[in-house]
């Protein structure tokens, strides 16, 4: 680190236990870095489905697209309408969404 003028390791071991977990920074009032697992989760009909999962830091809007296009893929079509978090609600998802027909429902932008 002193060498290359870093104050970072990318994929540091923080637990010789649980050598997969990695520390995400989330910000929060109770604690600033969460350890575990971040999913997405889609729920259709009443069925759960674990749409992305991982232990590293990510974006969760970068998942939406995915997500519809396999749901097209299993049933032919498009949903009618997706409620999802204000995060998933940003102008390329938006974009997406209206250009196939999809209703984006959740928190406005702003």
């Amino acid at each position: 680190m002193y060498d290359n003028h870093t104050h970072s390791v990318d994929d540091r071991i923080v637990s010789f236990h649980q050598p997969w977990l990695r520390p995400i920074v989330r910000g929060k009032a109770k604690a600033s870095v969460e350890f575990g697992a971040k999913f997405d989760m889609s729920l259709e009909q009443g069925i759960a489905r674990l749409e992305y999962t991982s232990f590293d830091a990510y974006n969760e809007s970068d998942i939406l697209v995915s997500a519809i296009r396999r749901y097209h893929d299993r049933h032919g079509a498009y949903p009618e309408r997706v409620l999802a978090d204000k995060i998933y609600r940003n102008r390329g998802n938006l974009n997406y969404c209206k250009d196939r027909g999809i209703r984006l429902s959740g928190p406005a932008l702003g």
